[in-house]
């Protein structure tokens, strides 16, 4: 498969990166800013990095032609998520994953919910905003809906909500959320295609807020 994994340099796309080199055998381009700085080839053979704004559709849609699928490795606001879209428009790439946030669909009950919107403010507003561009676009789109991340590889497990359902947990490790992401692009990320999913670490629902707060 040919991935192209966009806001590379971020710390969950650096770890899908090594699993993906590690337990697969495709073909990586990876995107970022200043990404020769930021970023280190592995294998010269499978990855190829290209430094890019994202926002700069032309070259983002050359970049991206030929390529299976996107991951989009951020919470895009709606600019960021039209430019994308248009870009995998202009490509004639439709899969589409993408690293979002907690609350665009008000899903989030109860005390945790009013931290969580509380704590988001205007960034909730912007993001959510993005993720009704996505969900309105002809993509063939999986949003995954991160709740609020930290920082143990030791905390590898994860739950999924499915679509429409409330999302009631707390905190997740970046590294159970890379682990998800790569076991859906290494099955061919046939699951979940247009819809928008939840992730969360089991038992972090009995919180009203994460634990590092």
């Amino acid at each position: 498969m040919r991935v192209t994994i966009l806001a590379a340099a971020g710390q969950i796309a650096e770890l899908v990166t090594q699993n993906l080199m590690t337990e697969t055998d495709d073909q990586l381009t990876l995107v970022a800013r200043e990404a020769d700085s930021r970023l280190t080839i592995t294998d010269a053979e499978r990855e190829n990095l290209v430094d890019l704004d994202v926002n700069d559709v032309n070259k983002l849609a050359a970049t991206m032609r030929g390529e299976d699928l996107v991951l989009l490795a951020t919470s895009p606001d709606e600019r960021m998520a039209n430019s994308v879209i248009k870009a995998m428009d202009q490509a004639g790439v439709s899969r589409l994953i993408v690293t979002g946030a907690i609350g665009v669909e008000n899903e989030v009950p109860g005390k945790f919910g009013e931290w969580n919107r509380r704590m988001g403010g205007g960034l909730l507003a912007a993001v959510a905003d993005g993720f009704h561009a996505i969900e309105n676009s002809d993509l063939d789109y999986t949003y995954l809906r991160m709740t609020w991340l930290y920082n143990d590889p030791r905390k590898k497990d994860y739950v999924i909500t499915e679509p429409g359902e409330p999302q009631p947990g707390v905190q997740v490790t970046r590294t159970a959320v890379a682990n998800f992401l790569t076991h859906l692009i290494k099955s061919g990320a046939n699951d979940y295609q247009r819809a928008s999913i939840g992730i969360y670490e089991p038992g972090s629902d009995r919180y009203d807020k994460p634990t590092f707060y």
